[in-house]
């Protein structure tokens, strides 16, 4: 698919890379921020080795669309309710060493597009302590838009480890998912910076 449509995802929507385009092969989490219909297909055509994502179980009503997203890894997930059959296949996933990439957010962020990330639900962080997987958080800059060059950065690996073998509850799962908003505010400290000295963005005045 890559090599399908790889040309045109680049064409169309540019996205400059800023950091490792390709990651260790082993069960890693990959959180993203959501924009678009788009953001998974320009993650995958431009990071390896294989992702794997959820998608709504609306778009496997179509059998031949459902057998080809099942081709590329992707699996399906009831959205809105706690699917533990979703679950228990991203878990397979991330035992069998492959990388489950998700957007913590739960949907696109339609209302502060170029901005500040929703709400960060508590799946990412419940994989990540049930699988032990370390996590590594990526951000767009803004939202892809046709012909408009945008940027995607990966920040580094860490784990909730001191969470591995306790119960698993509402409390824990809060204080666990502050620790991943965390992860993502670090990273967009360290792109907005790398924006500003590429000439890309401006140094915002907070004089009052």
């Amino acid at each position: 698919m890559r090599i399908i449509f790889g040309w045109a995802i680049r064409l169309f929507c540019p996205t400059k890379i800023l950091g490792p385009k390709k990651l260790d092969n082993k069960k890693t989490l990959l959180a993203i921020n959501h924009y678009s219909n788009f953001d998974p297909i320009i993650v995958a055509c431009h990071i390896k080795p294989q992702l794997h994502f959820w998608a709504k179980q609306e778009l496997f009503k179509n059998k031949f669309l459902g057998w080809f997203l099942r081709r590329l890894g992707v699996v399906p997930v009831k959205r809105g309710e706690a699917d533990i059959s979703s679950v228990k296949a991203a878990l397979t996933l991330l035992k069998n060493e492959k990388i489950f990439a998700l957007f913590p957010e739960g949907t696109r962020n339609k209302e502060n597009a170029d901005a500040e990330m929703l709400q960060i639900r508590h799946g990412l962080a419940m994989l990540a302590i049930k699988s032990k997987a370390p996590i590594r958080v990526a951000l767009f800059y803004r939202k892809p838009k046709f012909l408009r060059r945008n940027y995607f950065t990966i920040g580094d690996e860490f784990e909730l480890s001191q969470y591995y073998g306790q119960r698993v509850n509402n409390e824990l799962l809060d204080e666990a998912t502050k620790i991943v908003e965390e992860q993502f505010e670090i990273l967009h400290k360290k792109l907005n910076n790398i924006l500003i000295e590429k000439g890309v963005k401006k140094i915002e005045n907070t004089s009052t």
